[in-house]
């Protein structure tokens, strides 16, 4: 499947193509296509082309209307249009309400084949290119295909609101989840990589080690400081009771670098791998004992652009306020900690 299909731009050579799928749907009944750019309303395909052209960019699209990329799902053996897809850049107060970042179709005759999972995936690519962290998509609470095409792809429900007289489901895909086998491949040639489950008193989760042999780039930090260079090694800790996920790094002689925390919507695990849902917030304490709250900008940028919501919103500030409070004064303890799980994960040595 996942090289059965690709999305496109559509061009003036599709015309006859897109005529005919417009047709398709009205015979079966269907006069609304959702993610279509207004085909179903404007029904001639050069103005509509116009239109879809004009959506792009913020200088072109209409007044009223937040910039969006339409794409053809074409099906690669035959070049048949089998569905289209609508990604919009970002939302605004009233898409937020009703509509969200993605509106997606597939033609009658071409459903139930898993199209509809697979355009979402190539659109979640081109969101990622986009910028958008955050993917909020909705459907009817009765669309029991739609819904489970968003499932599929990731798509976590928050919960359902009635709209004109109609359920509609409200789902949130996030495209900053960080899996814990990430930097097996990448800055580092070689790399010794274990995870352990471990259930104790102190902590109730999985632990992941690294040690980096052969970086390719060091990891410079703003501050200058490598946090990634050879010989470097990394714990992480994911409790999957918890909305926090620490990263402790030492350098080449097993002397601490920095303890970085991650605020999370959520430590998950997807196929055996550890993951975090990241919510921007983060905090840093020193070898000295510092404390740093990092990326509050970052955060308060997705909620202004309505990719996070006030709850996800107020509880990354709640969590990383407990964490900074538990962590005055407790540097000693920390380190005790972090030094006690190298041993175990044999980075000691």
């Amino acid at each position: 499947m996942k090289d059965e299909l690709e999305l496109v731009f559509p061009t003036k050579e599709h015309k006859q193509q897109v005529e005919e799928y417009l047709k398709e749907f009205q015979d079966n009944g269907e006069y609304e296509i959702a993610g279509d750019g207004k085909l179903d309303i404007i029904q001639n395909f050069e103005e509509w082309l116009k239109k879809v052209q004009n959506d792009l960019s913020e200088e072109s699209v209409e007044n009223d209307r937040i910039p969006s990329t339409l794409y053809l799902t074409i099906r690669k053996s035959d070049k048949k249009i089998v569905g289209n897809i609508q990604i919009r850049h970002y939302l605004n107060e009233r898409l937020f309400n009703y509509g969200g970042h993605i509106g997606d179709s597939v033609r009658p005759s071409e459903r139930k084949k898993g199209y509809a999972t697979e355009q979402i995936r190539l659109a979640l690519k081109k969101c990622k290119q986009i910028g958008i962290d955050n993917v909020l998509m909705q459907c009817k609470k009765n669309n029991i295909g739609s819904a489970k095409s968003i499932i599929n792809n990731g798509g976590i429900l928050e919960k359902e609101v009635k709209v004109n007289d109609e359920i509609i489901q409200r789902y949130w895909i996030g495209l900053k989840k960080k899996y814990t086998d990430k930097y097996i491949e990448g800055r580092s040639r070689k790399t010794i990589f274990k995870i352990k489950s471990i259930q104790t008193n102190e902590f109730n989760g999985d632990v992941a080690f690294y040690k980096f042999l052969d970086v390719k780039d060091k990891f410079i930090i703003p501050n200058g400081k490598a946090i990634m260079d050879n010989n470097y090694k990394w714990l992480e800790f994911y409790d999957y009771n918890s909305k926090i996920k620490l990263t402790t790094i030492y350098d080449e002689n097993s002397e601490i670098i920095e303890w970085y925390f991650d605020i999370a919507r959520k430590i998950g695990k997807e196929n055996g791998v550890p993951y975090e849902d990241d919510l921007y917030l983060d905090v840093v304490v020193t070898p000295e004992g510092n404390i740093i709250l990092l990326d509050e900008d970052e955060l308060k940028n997705a909620f202004n652009r309505f990719e996070v919501n006030s709850t996800d919103f107020d509880m990354a500030y709640n969590e990383a306020n407990k964490l900074m409070n538990k962590l005055k004064n407790n540097k000693d303890n920390l380190k005790k900690f972090t030094d006690k799980f190298l041993k175990l994960m044999g980075g000691d040595s």
